[in-house]
């Protein structure tokens, strides 16, 4: 992952304004990629079932026709983020994850998915929460890939 695409966000921030500011910084440069749009796809799918695991880690995600490729961005929440749909879960760390609607891409989305929550347990979690800027996070991730 770029380290352009991690951010550290601190105060009082909820879920959905984390959220937000990622989809934001996707769809920043995108040509095509509507914000308000993605985002409001990306909350749909939240509405449905939540993607935040007792890990710590949320991964709300979309899958949307008009993207070729995946998108990412991830948000480092070292003072934690209240899960709405849960009792007592912190989020403390969100990956926002774009994929192609297209067939052809539905497996490695899955693959995706099933990766992020194998590399983001709650020690790696705090290990970035430790870093002092988002290439050293970048760092971390790619040495767990």
């Amino acid at each position: 992952m770029p380290s352009e695409r991690i951010f550290f966000m601190q105060g009082q921030l909820s879920k959905a304004d984390v959220i937000k500011r990622l989809t934001q910084a996707v769809c920043a440069g995108e040509s095509g990629l509507d914000a308000a749009d993605v985002l409001a796809q990306v909350m749909k799918r939240e509405e449905g079932i939540s993607t935040t695991l007792d890990t710590g880690l949320s991964i709300p995600h979309a899958r949307l026709e008009e993207l070729e490729g995946f998108k990412a961005a991830l948000a480092v929440l070292p003072q934690g983020v209240e899960e709405p749909a849960g009792p007592h879960l912190q989020i403390k760390a969100m990956f926002l994850f774009l994929s192609p609607a297209k067939q052809m891409f539905f497996q490695r989305h899955l693959q995706i998915l099933s990766q992020l929550a194998e590399i983001f347990k709650p020690d790696f979690i705090s290990s970035l929460a430790a870093c002092h800027s988002a290439a050293e996070a970048a760092q971390k991730i790619a040495a767990e890939e």
